[in-house]
């Protein structure tokens, strides 16, 4: 009888054992669902794009660029340098042409194994490495001698976060607008590639 009982009991310890393994696994699954890429939906004058972002390889970059996002700092800005077949940049002026600033400023995150590939997204910055605030451009091919290291003249590379997944059509529209050369108030040298016609950022959100 007690070893009748004893079977009973190592029976129910074992089905309990693997009722909380298929629960742990469902888990892990439920919590890799709730860890994917956040994306962020551009709404621009000439169309839709989205971007997907690399939280995994860019944290601080991320979460300070959602931070933009969420505050609707990017909202009625414009593209404000085009450079066909290099890159397209955003993030600093307004539809008036006035020069927006954000103080806080992030650690450069390049070399985290992020390529300036075609359709990725990195921040833009000044000399100084870790300067980057606002500013982001989108590579219009591979540019390779943007990355950390990537030419003796830039060892610190520009810090990739994210790419395109939809809309690429979108962005190669915005990439073949004509341009100027425009002087700027806040710039001591005549600014260069200066989309003739505004391209304007109606709305940037995360898209879930």
């Amino acid at each position: 009888m007690k070893k009748y009982r004893f079977l009973i009991i190592l029976f129910s310890l074992g089905f309990m054992a693997n009722v909380i393994a298929q629960d742990t696994e469902n888990g892990n699954e439920e919590t890799e669902e709730e860890e994917e890429n956040p994306k962020v939906l551009f709404d621009t004058s000439l169309g839709t794009f989205m971007v997907e972002l690399y939280a995994d390889k860019a944290p601080l970059t991320v979460q300070h660029f959602l931070k933009l996002i969420d505050e609707d700092y990017y909202d009625g800005l414009i593209f404000h340098r085009v450079v066909k077949d290099f890159v397209i940049q955003t993030g600093s002026f307004n539809q008036e042409i006035e020069h927006q600033e954000v103080e806080d400023t992030v650690k450069n995150e390049a070399g985290n194994g992020l390529s300036n590939e075609k359709g990725t997204l990195s921040m833009a910055r000044g000399e100084d490495p870790d300067s980057a605030s606002s500013d982001f451009f989108i590579n219009l091919k591979d540019n390779v001698g943007l990355d950390k290291e990537g030419r003796p003249d830039n060892p610190h590379g520009y810090a990739v976060f994210g790419k395109v997944i939809r809309g690429m059509d979108v962005i190669e529209k915005i990439a073949e607008v004509e341009v100027e050369t425009r002087e700027l108030p806040v710039y001591e040298d005549p600014m260069k590639h200066f989309p003739v016609d505004n391209v304007v950022i109606k709305q940037a959100s995360t898209y879930e």
